[in-house]
């Protein structure tokens, strides 16, 4: 077991959220937007501070609202808005590559800028980044490669988690395969795969259990083979979690 989740609570978000994720599986929330998925993401991920319960990694607690706790504890995370959350524009695909492991090509206030693009090739060669020349600007590579860069980004380091935020939003079919197979790929390696999407298919696709939120709360978990879209889709657009409760 990798990540364990327990009792999760933002006031206003969601509400007593407990879940886990072991090495080599792909674990999905599925929801409309409102529904608290993402926010339940960022939370994990140090991003937002809970209120209530614990996050725990390989079996230690991490600080609450604490990125750098959850990084150093092997967890990455590729976000939903990845233009103005997860990429430096204007800078090159090979510096976005090495964000986060940007310290090991800096020595003595200088970077070795060889090493740290010889690092970033190896990880475009293995997720197959077109175009290959990582000294390009990443805002000129399609939304699929520039979701790889992100995803990359954490091939550099320790982690053994990825927190994945509607991974295929704005990418064509093609590059969308090409990603499902990098997730498959990843899990297969042995690292756990936490991740949200709007479409249903998707996550029951990629994952092998399934969580259903629904006004900030889980409704349903279950592993994806025992679920199918129209029992998802009518538990995502039911009525409210409050109608028929007394007043």
């Amino acid at each position: 077991e990798l990540l364990r989740v327990d009792g999760l609570t933002r006031a206003g978000e969601f509400a007593d959220v407990s879940l886990t994720v072991r090495a080599g599986e792909i674990v999905g929330i599925a929801g409309l937007v409102g529904s608290g998925r993402s926010e339940v993401l960022e939370t994990i991920y140090g991003a937002r501070r809970a209120q209530a319960g614990t996050v725990t990694m390989n079996g230690r607690a991490l600080r609450a609202g604490s990125v750098g706790a959850a990084v150093r504890a092997g967890m990455g995370m590729a976000p939903e808005e990845r233009k103005s959350q997860a990429l430096l524009l204007g800078e090159p695909i090979y510096r976005n590559i090495t964000l986060a492991t940007f310290g090991r090509y800096a020595r003595l206030g200088f970077t070795d800028a060889g090493r740290e693009r010889a690092e970033a090739e190896r990880i475009a060669d293995s997720l197959e980044l077109r175009p290959r020349d990582v000294r390009r600007p990443v805002r000129t590579l399609s939304g699929g490669n520039q979701q790889k860069a992100v995803v990359g980004r954490w091939l550099l380091g320790d982690t053994r988690l990825l927190l994945l935020d509607e991974p295929t939003r704005g990418v064509d079919v093609g590059a969308r395969a090409e990603l499902y197979q990098v997730i498959r790929d990843l899990a297969g390696q042995g690292v756990g795969v936490l991740l949200v999407s709007s479409e249903v298919p998707e996550v029951l696709g990629l994952a092998d259990r399934v969580l259903v939120m629904r006004e900030g709360r889980v409704v349903r978990e279950a592993p994806a083979g025992d679920l199918d879209e129209d029992t998802v889709l009518d538990l995502v657009m039911a009525g409210s979690l409050m109608e028929g409760a007394p007043a």
